[in-house]
């Protein structure tokens, strides 16, 4: 198992250009584990990332865990029409 990626606070903008490398490296391997215990801020940006690389994670036969998503988190997911569950799966 690979270590977890921990997210920043803010998962906006800057948090993404961030998260990008990791993302991409994760792929490559076949499995990301996501630790969003520090999430307070879940932007569109960071969603779509999350969303794209779950996706790509899963056409490889791969896939993508969320680790301890906090409360705010879920409910700025929630108001972009997604449950963690589909944001794990890459699914709108």
């Amino acid at each position: 198992m690979t270590d977890a990626i921990l997210l920043p606070a803010r998962l906006d903008g800057d948090g993404v250009r961030a998260l990008t490398p990791l993302l991409l490296s994760g792929i490559k391997t076949g499995h990301i584990t996501l630790d969003a215990s520090a999430v307070t801020h879940m932007g569109a940006l960071g969603v779509q990332a999350i969303l794209a690389a779950a996706r790509d994670l899963r056409a490889s036969g791969g896939q993508i865990s969320i680790l301890s998503l906090t409360d705010r988190a879920v409910d700025q997911l929630a108001l972009m029409g997604l449950t963690p569950i589909q944001l794990s799966e890459g699914v709108r």
